[in-house]
């Protein structure tokens, strides 16, 4: 993707974005329900400023591993070993977050 040697994932990307944004215009224009019967709500959440150096720290490490971080336990099965570095930063990032959350939310 980032190669820019084929427009494929753009697209799926950009096609997500223009159904999402459809189907919530769509929910909020006919106040549609579920398939239970229940009323949909899109409740608002406020911004918080960790919001944005939180993504760009988390698209750096996917651009820079080159993978998902869904599959990455497949790619370490499939004998791609290096990506034994990405999953544990991104343990080691989950307990820093853990422990200073607190003191970033406060």
């Amino acid at each position: 993707m980032f190669h820019f040697n084929s427009i494929h994932m753009y697209g799926i990307i950009g096609s997500a974005i223009v159904v999402g944004a459809i189907s919530v215009f769509l929910i909020k224009k006919f106040n549609l329900k579920s398939f239970g019967g229940e009323n949909i709500r899109l409740i608002s959440k406020e911004y918080h400023k960790g919001l944005l150096p939180g993504g760009i720290i988390f698209g750096l490490g996917w651009a820079l591993t080159g993978a998902c971080p869904g599959p990455m336990f497949a790619l370490v099965g499939n004998g791609v070993q290096v990506m034994l570095v990405a999953i544990l930063s991104a343990i080691a990032g989950t307990f820093v977050y853990g422990v200073v959350k607190d003191k970033l939310l406060g």
